[in-house]
């Protein structure tokens, strides 16, 4: 029930799990399977993935995009009426 008495260090692994990997082979490794995956999923599979990651990294929806985009579009005189107003109004208490 309880592991009081029970090793704190752990065993040793045994066989093929006991060699430790150089760089080069993780590398050779980690490639093939990203070309076993690649293959399984299929390129058009892939290149759709990537082109809707690219829409969402480039999303506008955002709060601050929006403000961005509706700022640019603002005349510029009234942009810096506002801002004045902001400035040199005081505070209100709330």
């Amino acid at each position: 029930m309880f592991d009081w008495f029970k090793s704190k260090t752990p065993k040793k692994a045994e066989g093929k799990a006991a060699h430790k990997l150089d760089r080069a082979e993780i590398i050779a490794e980690a490639q093939k399977n990203a070309r076993a995956a690649r293959e399984a999923i299929g390129e058009e599979t892939l290149d759709r993935l990537a082109d809707m990651i690219h829409k969402k990294m480039n999303d506008t929806t955002s709060p601050a995009a929006q403000a961005r985009k509706i700022i640019e579009k603002m005349d510029t005189d009234k942009i810096a009426e506002h801002l004045r107003y902001l400035r040199n109004e005081p505070p209100t208490k709330h």
